[in-house]
């Protein structure tokens, strides 16, 4: 079976969970990296782990050594600016996938877990973010 090298935009609740299954797993996904400015659970993890935490452009820079994205911002803008970045850059090779996608692949790998569902205001994550800072 083909492995296939992928990068995770987005850290937060959903993006962390996803990080922590396809880096944990003897799965055909292989981490090349990860882009999140927060400090998260998932960006914690990932350096505890050894997956390079990058920028957007570093990622885009891997060129054709990364097959998938996987957009876990839930900001269309970052998947617009993913997307142009990657044509500017001539790769049109590497996709950008969304979150139905990213939910299929969790559902084929997940068993009986569930990727957990987001549906807060990005204001409601912000004042998540600082409540969990005070703990």
């Amino acid at each position: 079976m083909e492995n296939h090298n992928i990068a995770i935009v987005g850290l937060g609740r959903v993006g962390s969970v996803f990080l922590e299954k396809v880096a944990g797993t003897e799965s055909v996904l292989n981490v090349k990296c990860v882009c999140e400015l927060a400090d998260t659970n998932g960006k914690k993890f990932a350096q505890e782990n050894c997956v390079p935490v990058v920028s957007i452009d570093d990622i885009i820079q891997l060129g054709v050594d990364v097959d998938i994205i996987f957009d876990f911002t839930g900001v269309k803008k970052v998947a617009d600016i993913l997307s142009a970045k990657l044509a500017e850059s001539g790769n049109n090779y590497t996709q950008v996938a969304p979150i139905r996608l990213a939910r299929l692949v969790w559902s084929l790998i997940g068993g009986d877990d569930y990727l957990p569902e987001v549906s807060a205001t990005k204001y409601q994550s912000y004042a998540d973010m600082l409540l969990a800072q005070q703990d």
